[in-house]
């Protein structure tokens, strides 16, 4: 009885080694930030984000999500909402093609609903130690409910790039750039940019520092053109 323990008991451990030894092929990241003011101004402000992603080789996929809300005093002065799922497949080269689909909320700057569905080819042009970039273009479908002016539905074309430089081994940085025409009124075009600096603090933590920008050529009647959110963010790494 002794000799057969010992020889389970080796199975799990070799078991054990075996599924610490093989590779991760998923990976999770949340990000979490809260502010709040007391005294002389009383407001709170409190943004999450997670992103899931799982690699099988030739397909990957990524699903997002996240929310912002501010409230001062008593009021509810910004609230946003958004999940996305996205699907990968390798082609030759550096190159793979993609489908995405995103519904997102913002009714602070008149979007009461937005679904988006998109598909496209994108490329890896730059894979190194210290440096990566890539790209993507495609185009697709938007339907907006909008609050204050008349719904939209209209197809769209874009174009993505990314660029990532390692600036240690614990922090890098990031530019991503993003153009969403309307290929109903061509003044109807959008624009997204972040940027952001990451300082690896533990194993599972870090520390974000982003700027965000987004643009609307054509917003809603009553709304402004542009939008900008300036945060510092806990990351948690899976």
């Amino acid at each position: 009885m002794a000799k057969i323990l010992s020889a389970a008991a080796l199975l799990c451990l070799a078991s054990a080694a075996r599924a610490q030894e093989a590779p991760k092929n998923w990976k999770d990241t949340a990000e979490l930030s809260y502010v709040k003011t007391a005294g002389n101004s009383k407001t709170s402000t409190l943004s999450a984000k997670n992103l899931f992603n799982r690699d099988w080789g030739k397909a990957a996929l990524e699903l997002a999500a996240g929310g912002l809300g501010t409230e001062s005093g008593d009021t509810v002065t910004a609230e946003q909402y958004n999940a996305s799922g996205k699907i990968s497949l390798k082609l030759s080269g550096s190159n793979y093609a993609f489908q995405k689909t995103a519904w997102d909320k913002n009714r602070f700057a008149g979007i009461k609903d937005r679904f988006d569905i998109a598909l496209g080819v994108g490329r890896n042009f730059l894979y190194l130690a210290n440096d990566k970039l890539f790209g993507e273009a495609g185009g697709g479908y938007i339907r907006e409910d909008r609050l204050l002016s008349d719904n939209q539905s209209f197809g769209t074309f874009r174009g993505y790039a990314k660029y990532i430089r390692t600036l240690s081994p614990s922090a890098n940085a990031s530019q991503d750039l993003e153009y969403l025409g309307n290929l109903k009124d061509s003044k109807d075009y959008r624009m997204n940019a972040e940027t952001a600096i990451v300082t690896t603090i533990s194993t599972h933590f870090s520390l974000k520092a982003s700027y965000l920008w987004k643009y609307s050529n054509a917003p809603g009647a009553g709304f402004r053109k542009a939008d900008t959110t300036t945060a510092v963010a806990v990351i948690v790494n899976y």
